[in-house]
């Protein structure tokens, strides 16, 4: 199937989104109003390093990473929320994973358009980066395409898990995916197979690691500083697809694929690296008024994106002072959240995560109204309130954990982040489908709000969701349906 109307529409979607942020105005030369005059874009180091900035801050759309595809949609998918009892809510919908509602697959257009319209972003730049020198200096040029490449490969990975079955250890790769578009352009693209798009995607990842090798450095945001370094572009780099965010990424593509050897290779070269660590509990400040409070545990982010307009997103879905949540807010019960921090076994009290704990990372209204408070935003000068995790250290351990070739050496990985959440260790479970379990109840306790959950769900094809409204699950409730609009304009094919 080809996908004409998402590429015909891009070119006047790209100058939206450029003209939509006012620090990017000085990119745009209007001649005519619809087009882009990329010699003078792309004439100085600037205007390269403001079209990657653009990426980013198209992938920090609510459409994108800053709302449906992390704390929003994907764990209602998950069945994370209370907010779900009505049939007739867009929540409701969502959670009963009814595609065919016009409601519903006017939000699923308007992820998909979202997505590929980073990716066109990328391409922009793309097409022109190979075209830089004598503006460009080495060095500053394999950091801008690696990271593009990189971005290019995360936001197709994600596309591809959200619009084709589940990879089954290549049990599906002949099945139809999504296009993997890597030039900016008005033709037409055909869909590939799932296998065709998670090879485009290593391609793109491997190139982007060979690239990245040139700066390693991790600038961890401390006193809502980057490092000392003048160049901004060399500053925050856990906001970029750095060089090991791009292991990382590796790490998750190929476990998705199952292979295991690899995704345990990448996964302990992050570990392995030092340059993330887990916050201590000292360190943990839940007083989203204080420029000191890190609600998301940022000295962890791997990988994570900036949204300048995170306050507002959270104040209307986080914020409440009714004893009743309302049907948009994101809320779950006491109960539900002990249940998932396992809060009634000997030791598990403490752990830094659940409600309850000394410095609570939930807004307890009532036993039947508790709200997550990791994304208030109260203190205008916290760069750290804004940011929202796309991939963490602790991810890393779980991949490592479940890619082990024993469980014995896989409990190791497991225990490290256990230990640093202040629960037990645990001895060897002597089944993996109970090892199975314990890494699901950590990918539950330690992703809330952040959109993995359901990816995991649908990876492992688990039949039953706890909490779930719509159980069993098949494959149609795991697989997002292509837009009708896309269909309408496509032709039969693969």
């Amino acid at each position: 199937m080809k996908l004409k109307n998402i590429t015909t529409l891009l070119p006047v979607y790209l100058l939206g989104l450029l003209l939509s942020f006012s620090s990017c105005k000085k990119w745009l030369d209007v001649n005519p109003k619809t087009q882009v005059k990329e010699s003078k874009q792309f004439s100085t180091r600037q205007g390269y390093i403001d079209a990657l900035f653009g990426v980013y801050q198209s992938a920090a759309a609510v459409q994108a990473y800053g709302g449906q595809l992390s704390f929003n949609m994907m764990d209602v998918l998950a069945q994370r929320y209370e907010n779900k009892s009505s049939t007739i809510t867009t929540m409701g919908k969502i959670a009963r994973y009814n595609y065919t509602d016009t409601e519903i697959q006017t939000l699923i257009a308007s992820i998909f358009k979202a997505q590929y319209g980073t990716v066109a972003q990328a391409n922009f730049i793309l097409q022109n980066i190979d075209e830089s020198a004598g503006i460009l200096d080495e060095t500053t040029r394999k950091i801008i395409k690696g990271e593009v490449l990189a971005m290019r490969a995360y936001v197709h990975f994600d596309l591809a898990r959200l619009f084709s079955e589940r990879y089954d250890n290549g049990a599906n790769a002949g099945k139809s995916s999504v296009a993997y578009l890597k030039s900016f352009t008005v033709v037409p693209q055909t869909r590939l197979t799932l296998g065709e798009v998670l090879s485009q995607c290593e391609a793109d990842l491997k190139e982007a690691e060979s690239l990245l090798a040139v700066n390693q450095n991790i600038d961890q945001i401390k006193d809502n500083q980057g490092s000392t370094n003048s160049d901004l572009f060399l500053q925050y780099r856990q906001n970029h697809m750095n060089y090991w965010a791009v292991k990382a990424l590796l790490a998750r593509l190929y476990l998705y694929k199952g292979d295991k050897i690899n995704a345990l290779k990448y996964s302990k070269e992050v570990i392995e690296s030092t340059k993330f660590r887990f916050i201590t509990s000292a360190e943990i400040n839940v007083d989203a008024g204080s420029t000191a409070s890190d609600l998301t545990f940022s000295t962890e982010h791997i990988f994570s994106i900036y949204v300048s307009s995170l306050k507002a997103g959270a104040d209307d879905l986080f914020k409440n002072t009714t004893t009743t949540g309302e049907v948009t807010d994101l809320w779950s019960t006491r109960a539900k959240l002990d249940a998932t921090y396992q809060a009634s076994l000997v030791g598990y009290g403490t752990d830094v995560r659940r409600p309850g704990a000394s410095k609570s990372l939930w807004n307890e209204i009532a036993s039947t109204t508790v709200y997550s408070k990791k994304y208030w935003s109260d203190a205008p000068t916290n760069v750290k309130q804004r940011l929202i995790p796309l991939i963490k250290l602790s991810e890393m351990y779980y991949i490592a954990a479940e890619a082990s070739p024993t469980i014995d050496e896989g409990i190791k990985f497991l225990n490290v982040v256990r230990a640093n959440r202040l629960i037990p260790e645990i001895s060897a479970p002597t089944s993996q489908a109970a090892f199975d379990t314990e890494i699901q109840f950590e990918y539950r306790k330690d992703f809330y709000a952040e959109g993995q959950l359901w990816f995991y769900y649908k990876r492992m094809n688990v039949l039953t969701l706890p909490d779930g409204i719509a159980n069993p699950m098949t494959t149609a409730k795991y697989v997002f349906p292509i837009p009708n609009d896309e269909l309408e304009f496509g032709v039969a094919g693969n």
